[in-house]
């Protein structure tokens, strides 16, 4: 897989995801930048092993992107800069840089740590909110503590975190995943697998993600057949009440031991709640064997 899509030049080192959808609710943007401070306190400090130099970056309507004067950042994580842009945000994203790494921005292992949240923005098809909102954060393995050989205590960490972010958002559905992925990244892998386009992501029908760990609504499990056929699935199925009626899927206890058929059997009974896109997985498979793509994802 590659930093920057089909294409790109680096290969992305596997991390481990976690993040939220929201469509039902209209969390603000002071509830969204929040749940990402949470993710730093109580996840990424407790997980990540070694030094990190952080950037705080926010972006507003009015924000030129294409100007190198436009001012859409801070050193270290300046919360009140991302809520002190005196308008809506579009996004906010909080990235550690290796410092042993500093000045290596091609090397792949430079950005070890993302936290980002992208807002609902109007658009004209879908539901018309371009996606709605998304807040996830990824941290690479090798850059954990103990280069990640524990992904049960990561888990431990990143699940109560996730749960919490879902019930203070209204969160619709959600996920959690090792896979070479970022936060930052507008597409799960299913999403990218299959081509789905995120502005006409539906999340209140649809799931956005799915991995080690599934949050569902009741609208997927009704979709899926209720929850007899979710705890069919596989003997290592673990269902949880997360609450308002939603339930946390896992594979487990260690996202690391997850085998391929495992999450292969989950897909097939996720089936009628996956968005459907433009490109199936036996297409991208067939693609990947012809080497026609770099990108490789946990689907």
């Amino acid at each position: 897989m590659t930093t920057d899509g089909e294409g790109g030049d680096h290969v992305r080192e596997p991390a481990m995801f976690g993040g939220v959808a929201v469509q039902s609710s209209q969390p603000s943007d002071e509830a969204a930048v929040a749940v990402l401070r949470d993710g730093l306190e109580r996840v990424v400090e407790q997980c990540i092993g070694i030094d990190l130099s952080w950037t705080t970056t926010a972006v507003v309507a009015s924000d030129d992107l294409s100007s190198e004067d436009t001012d859409i950042g801070r050193p270290g994580t300046d919360w009140e800069f991302a809520l002190g842009r005196g308008e809506p945000l579009r996004s906010v994203t909080l990235t550690g840089m290796a410092t042993a790494l500093e000045g290596y921005d091609w090397h792949p292992k430079w950005l070890p740590v993302t936290l980002h949240a992208r807002m609902p923005v109007s658009v004209a098809h879908g539901r018309g909110d371009g996606g709605g909102l998304v807040v996830g954060l990824s941290m690479h393995r090798w850059a954990m503590y103990g280069g990640g050989e524990d992904l049960v205590r990561v888990a431990d960490l990143l699940t109560p975190w996730l749960l919490d972010a879902a019930d203070r958002l209204g969160a619709d559905t959600g996920y959690a995943t090792l896979d070479q992925v970022t936060a930052e990244d507008d597409q799960s892998p299913w999403e990218r697998v299959t081509r789905c386009v995120p502005s006409l992501r539906d999340v209140t029908r649809t799931v956005w993600g799915y991995g080690w760990g599934t949050l569902l609504s009741p609208v997927h499990v009704e979709a899926v057949g209720g929850p007899d056929a979710l705890r069919g699935v596989l003997p290592t199925v673990e269902l949880r009440d997360a609450g308002s009626g939603r339930t946390w899927l896992t594979l487990g206890p260690d996202p690391a031991a997850v085998r391929p058929e495992e999450i292969q059997a989950l897909r097939a009974v996720l089936a009628p709640a996956l968005p459907v896109g433009s490109r199936t997985v036996e297409e991208w498979d067939r693609s990947v064997a012809l080497g026609e793509q770099p990108e490789r994802y946990v689907v």
